[in-house]
């Protein structure tokens, strides 16, 4: 695995590269102007997409609870879960306090018009998140927290505040489940015509093993951070480069050109 240099930043930096976004709605055309913005041909192909959890009334439950102020702390560990609170239209109270997990988590939270009290420094993690916000917080003088989280998420920032003694509640917010991709898209990227693909979750990764197998040689395979890496190179994959600190921004500017 390698991570190169950011590439130029000029508009025509990525001309010529064609390049398959994973994911539609918002941020899908978000990451489509950014690479149309470098000269790329960008290419929506959801491979995933988010619907309702399993126990949709326990979900509702937490979404009240967090709009009647039931909750000092709630920690999202994804866009997704921002984008659950906002299309079921929940006003946030205004004592509870938000931890993103990351700088495009926050983003997202501030986008949907919520306030952001915790953001960790450095790599965007939920190790990261919850191993510096347990620093500057006594589990004897806060409040009730909830964590959303997808039914795929591994429980690190849960099962940290309850070995520590924080009062807890964890909701599924919301399922990811696989998308199809078009046929057509499917023979472009395994002919590589589409030539670059942007790993940006261990579900995205999941989904590629199993519709696409295997990339042509020269197919650039970008990751959005180092747990996706892993989880890519376990599948296979010859990973190209890593974003670092899981900013789809920074990814895209370490692009290299064609």
């Amino acid at each position: 695995m390698t991570t190169p240099m950011p590439a130029d930043d000029g508009a025509a930096a990525l001309a010529g590269r064609c390049v398959l976004v994973p994911r539609g709605g918002a941020w899908g055309e978000r990451v489509a102007r950014l690479l149309a913005g470098r000269g790329a041909t960008p290419v929506i192909a959801p491979l995933i997409r988010t619907t309702d959890p399993r126990d949709l009334a326990a979900r509702d439950r937490a979404f009240a609870g967090v709009a009647e102020g039931a909750y000092e702390w709630v920690f999202l560990t994804s866009a997704a879960s921002v984008e659950q609170l906002h299309a079921a239209g929940v006003d946030i109270s205004a004592g509870t306090h938000i931890a993103a997990v990351g700088r495009a988590t926050a983003r997202a939270v501030i986008d949907a018009g919520y306030d952001v009290d915790f953001v960790p420094a450095g790599r965007s993690s939920a190790a990261t998140m919850i191993d510096q916000w347990c620093a500057l917080h006594d589990p004897t003088r806060t409040g009730r927290c909830l964590v959303l989280r997808s039914d795929l998420a591994m429980a690190v920032v849960s099962d940290e505040l309850e070995v520590r003694g924080y009062d807890l509640e964890v909701c599924i917010a919301y399922r990811t489940v696989g998308v199809d991709l078009d046929p057509a898209v499917r023979d472009r990227v395994r002919s590589g015509e589409i030539d670059t693909v942007l790993i940006t979750s261990t579900s995205v990764a999941r989904e590629l093993a199993h519709q696409i197998g295997t990339f042509p040689p020269h197919a650039v395979l970008a990751s959005l951070g180092p747990g996706t890496t892993k989880d890519a190179e376990r599948r296979g994959f010859p990973v190209t480069l890593t974003s670092p600190d899981q900013s789809i921004e920074s990814l895209i500017l370490a692009l290299p050109p064609t």
